[in-house]
């Protein structure tokens, strides 16, 4: 399994031949970008976040399968304060000639103030019979209670929030190292991540 951050690339369309395996990490980044997967085998992991205070962000993602047993997988995650926008649309094919592929998508948004709006159409074109597909979708306010609990224990409401986001956040990365990847990888986008995070409260 590869590890690619294509956070500031241009590239529009990512291409994954027999039995390659690679997971793709984006930090707000907007457009269309469409993955391939056109050899047997073919894995194509892709984890993206849209993380702003009083932001527009968009982002279109297509899953295209065109091999047997391929596999792909989004999952989009949202932080949003002040009156930032995030706006998900995916689209999983599956051609005839995808037989037993798996396509999933999922898209979670954490909104920090009652301003804060995430739209997600997830879509799905699956030609084959023998697939297995789903998509998910949730824009949730902080859990109130998991709020007090932590400000019940000394903490501020800003520590208290951080500590939220941060597991929010966190089950990504936790999914990206089950894949082999290691800490000393994700350290830069990690980083890159909790400075974006830090902004929210700037």
């Amino acid at each position: 399994m590869t590890f690619k951050d294509i956070t500031n690339e241009e590239v529009t369309t990512y291409t994954l031949k027999e039995n390659e395996q690679c997971i793709f990490f984006l930090l707000n980044r907007s457009g269309e970008i469409t993955f391939e997967l056109l050899g047997d085998h073919a894995e194509a992991h892709i984890f993206a976040f849209a993380i702003g205070k009083n932001t527009s962000q968009e982002l279109s993602i297509i899953q295209k399968h065109t091999a047997r047993h391929t596999t792909s997988e989004v999952v989009f995650r949202s932080v949003l304060s002040g009156e930032a926008e995030s706006h998900y649309r995916g689209l999983i094919h599956i051609d005839h000639s995808g037989n037993q592929s798996s396509a999933t998508q999922e898209s979670r948004a954490l909104l920090l103030s009652g301003d804060a709006r995430h739209t997600s159409i997830p879509s799905l074109e699956i030609l084959p019979r023998d697939v297995i597909c789903h998509h998910k979708a949730s824009a949730t306010p902080f859990n109130q209670d998991s709020l007090y609990y932590l400000e019940s224990r000394g903490l501020t409401r800003e520590q208290s929030s951080r500590i939220l986001i941060d597991g929010f956040i966190e089950s990504s990365f936790e999914s990206i190292l089950d894949q082999g990847i290691s800490e000393d990888t994700l350290k830069e986008v990690r980083q890159n991540t909790a400075e974006q995070i830090h902004k929210l409260y700037a």
